[in-house]
């Protein structure tokens, strides 16, 4: 994302005269999350060097990601709103409440991100543990399909603290209203552009992470039950 095209969207004053300003919405936008992401924790009945590494390391990485899932679900309302704040002529306060959701939801996922690389990377070193391509091959995709999620999850979490350190130097008092809250110029721009949420590419984004949580929630399951479970055979440790 561009400062240019946050300045853009953020450079949007309301008319002359707008309507009294109703209550900000309440609910999240449905398009990312109407099911929640269903997390599974991963536990094994065999303790072995491999078995207690893919619950350690698997359950370590994916439920700060979950709980990053949820703090997206409030991003999500938030840029609803802005989408429509300037619309209404306590604008101001409007943007300075969003401002305020918006850099703390940025730090809490900024704070998330390293802990979570560091248990994927132990997950992917753990597969080493054995000597059974098998059980490799399982806790490697495991790994990977975590990799991926992170991967989105931290293209849209740079793209929100960006967003925070803009909206921080932002005056929105420092533009005049023109007629119909647009320029001529705004009016000539088609408004996807001028959607927040299609400008950070939200709602694909929400929608890969989902995607390569449960794929890795499915790989991390096919190991727990292949290689940890009571009836089978116990990984072959590396000598």
């Amino acid at each position: 994302m561009t400062l240019s095209i946050l300045g853009l969207l953020l450079a949007l004053i309301p008319p002359t005269g707008a309507a009294a300003a109703p209550p900000a919405s309440p609910a999240a936008s449905a398009t990312s999350s109407a099911t929640p992401h269903e997390l599974k924790t991963i536990v094994t009945v065999k303790s072995s060097p491999y078995c207690n590494a893919l619950a350690q390391h698997f359950n370590g990485a994916l439920v700060p990601m979950v709980a990053n899932d949820r703090v997206f679900d409030a991003v999500d309302t938030q840029l609803v709103d802005m989408n429509e704040m300037f619309n209404y002529p306590d604008f101001v306060n409007r943007f300075v409440d969003l401002r305020t959701k918006i850099v703390k939801e940025s730090d809490t996922l900024g704070r998330s991100l390293s802990p979570i690389r560091s248990e994927i990377d132990a997950l992917r070193q753990s597969a080493s543990l054995s000597t059974d391509p098998q059980a490799v091959k399982e806790m490697t995709e495991a790994a990977s399909q975590l990799q991926d999620a992170y991967k989105h999850q931290f293209q849209l979490s740079t793209d929100l603290y960006n967003l925070a350190q803009f909206m921080m130097t932002y005056n929105p008092m420092r533009h005049h209203p023109p007629l119909g809250g647009w320029t001529p110029y705004e009016n000539t721009v088609p408004a996807d552009e001028k959607n927040m949420k299609v400008v950070l590419h939200f709602d694909q984004q929400r929608q890969s992470i989902d995607t390569s949580e449960d794929k890795a929630v499915d790989a991390a399951t096919t190991a727990a039950e292949t290689q940890c479970s009571a009836a089978s055979p116990s990984p072959s440790p590396k000598p």
